[in-house]
């Protein structure tokens, strides 16, 4: 049968590329919030195309395979509506709409959950190998296909408008291949519970397919879409106590930094926190800067201090500073310690090389 062939297809994908995750863990970084949402997603994914497939097909009774339909339809919604809203609180984190798309969506799968609920919704109609299902609820239909061309139109809107908000345009077009096929295979999937056609049926499988081969791909290809999907760093300083710029570099220009071309908000805040070195922790707020994140770190053994400045501030950055530092202070600590007077700071100029090997997936040219 035609079900079995394309859920070994799936499963074959998803048993690679949990594998390949598995034995490459070492190229991922994420928060544990993403990491969640992926096991969400694809768990429900899973479900979705199993009971897809299962529901479909005369492997179970008529009654069995009705609540396999609606739990395939209720999977296919969730997990469109989670995926959809989480590209756009994604995309558009300083949007002040971000959260509307995701209170429609919930809104609506309440609406479809409780129809689903509602005996006799559909009718099953057995064609030879396969059941067909006829909706007599009509307005779980029209709730279904209004939810499928909502989610199509927010993806596309979102993806347009953010695209500029990618820090890796690569990954961008990547994700832009992903969002055109998830869109086809939802266009056919409307088409199918319409019509309940064995072509549209199938070109929904086989663009599902495709899709589950090019997320495989990416994963293998762009490890960096777990870190870097939307994040950007911007500039790198280190001060001395003393107040002397030790070393800047600024991501976006690929290049070292005077300190006569820093920004004067980052300059005023920095002064403030040198001049109450002891209690610097509480001297962050001083640093104000529109839409940017700060993050910050220091030490006061050898008594400078290292500051990122970043589109958000996240838990893997925070690590990556402190990675730096410890890296950074086992190469120059006697050259920190000894410095006094004037200072000389070509000592470290290889701080590049160390920077690019930490922040590696933030660079411009990788």
């Amino acid at each position: 049968m035609i079900a079995v062939i394309y859920l070994t297809i799936f499963f074959s994908i998803f048993v690679i590329g949990t594998l390949y995750g598995i034995l490459n863990r070492e190229k991922y970084e994420a928060e544990v919030g993403f990491y969640l949402f992926l096991i969400i997603y694809f768990a429900s994914e899973m479900i979705y195309f199993f009971l897809f497939n299962l529901s479909t097909e005369n492997y179970f009774s008529e009654e069995i395979s009705i609540v396999l339909w609606s739990l395939s339809i209720f999977s296919r919604v969730f997990s469109i509506g989670l995926f959809t809203s989480s590209t756009i609180l994604e995309l558009h984190k300083n949007s002040k709409l971000k959260l509307l798309p995701l209170i429609f969506f919930i809104f609506i799968e309440g609406i479809i959950f409780s129809l689903l609920l509602f005996p006799n919704s559909f009718i099953v109609v057995k064609d030879n190998f396969n059941y067909n299902y006829a909706f007599l609820n009509i307005p779980l239909f029209i709730s279904i296909f209004s939810f499928n061309g909502f989610a199509i139109t927010f993806l596309l809107i979102s993806q347009i408008k953010g695209y500029n908000n990618f820090n890796d345009k690569k990954l961008g077009q990547f994700y832009y291949i992903f969002i055109s096929l998830l869109i086809i295979s939802i266009f056919f999937y409307s088409f199918y519970i319409a019509s309940q056609d064995f072509i549209f049926k199938n070109l929904h499988l086989i663009t599902y397919i495709i899709n589950s081969f090019f997320a495989l791909f990416v994963l293998i290809r762009k490890p960096d879409f777990f870190l870097v999907f939307t994040n950007k760093v911007y500039d790198f300083i280190i001060f001395h106590k003393s107040g002397i710029l030790l070393y800047s570099y600024n991501f976006e220009t690929d290049e070292e930094v005077d300190e006569m071309f820093l920004k004067g908000s980052i300059l005023i805040g920095i002064s403030h926190i040198l001049a109450n070195f002891s209690n610097v922790e509480n001297q962050l707020s001083l640093i104000k800067m529109s839409e940017r994140g700060v993050v910050f770190n220091f030490d006061n053994e050898l008594g400078y201090a290292l500051l990122l400045i970043v589109k958000h501030k996240n838990f893997i950055l925070e690590k990556k500073v402190n990675l730096f530092m410890k890296k950074f202070s086992e190469i120059y600590k006697d050259k920190i310690l000894s410095l006094n007077g004037l200072i000389d700071v070509s000592i470290f100029k290889n701080t590049g090389k160390l920077i690019k090997e930490i922040f590696r997936q933030y660079m411009v040219n990788k």
